[in-house]
């Protein structure tokens, strides 16, 4: 817990400045400051994001781009399936090649559809949702496509939401917590759970363990 949601309250957490693998987000820019590991989007909120410029802007490219995407996640579930660990470089070069495809496509459908609006202060032209969109999914590419590259990267970063559903239910059932104490014994018991569950525990039972003195500690 912590009073901050940016770059200071991640540094004084002290996970992400010594974590070293993948860090799977919703391209908070927050994350991308921490350069010591590897960085990967998630795919649930680029098909959330499809989605809407679909229905709501008639944009054909962004339904194409999702039909990629999850038939892009099949063939993966598919080959580590048949107990395959990777996909070859002619494969993940076809792939990404369509990926761009589908963007060059959408910038120009975009450039056709959206109106052109200009900021008031300066004058500028102001990118449309779609656009900015595009911009993002073509600059991080790689981190897109993260699940093609490396099959023990997720397609999306569903366990972190979940992780952080239970906190959000009890803010929307019992609101703010009315001190910190609270608050960190709440995140602390939250976290020493979901630990327990990912580690195949039993949730009581470490429970009692931990109220005993003698609590699940995870290898590391």
């Amino acid at each position: 817990m912590h009073k901050k949601r940016g770059t200071d309250a991640a540094i004084k957490i002290d996970i992400l400045p010594k974590f070293n693998g993948t860090a799977m987000h919703d391209h908070w820019k927050t994350y991308y400051t921490f350069e010591g590991c590897a960085h990967a989007e998630c795919n649930a909120h680029n098909l959330r994001y499809l989605k809407d410029i679909y229905e709501n802007f008639n944009h054909e490219w962004a339904k194409t781009m999702a039909g990629l995407l999850i038939e892009l996640k099949d063939q993966v579930e598919a080959m580590k399936a048949a107990g395959m660990t990777g996909m070859d470089a002619t494969q993940t070069e076809g792939w990404l090649t369509g990926f761009h495809s589908v963007i060059k496509e959408g910038i120009k459908e975009d450039d056709e559809k959206s109106p052109k609006l200009f900021s008031k202060k300066t004058g500028k032209p102001l990118r449309s949702k779609a656009l900015n969109l595009l911009l993002k999914m073509q600059k991080y590419d790689i981190e897109t496509l993260a699940f093609m590259y490396n099959f023990e990267v997720p397609f999306d970063n569903n366990l972190a939401e979940r992780d952080l559903r239970m906190q959000k239910l009890r803010q929307k059932i019992s609101g703010c917590f009315r001190g910190d104490d609270g608050a960190n014994v709440f995140c602390r018991i939250r976290s020493y759970i979901s630990t327990a569950r990912k580690n195949g525990q039993r949730v009581m039972e470490s429970l009692v363990n931990a109220l005993n003195g003698t609590p699940f500690m995870p290898e590391i």
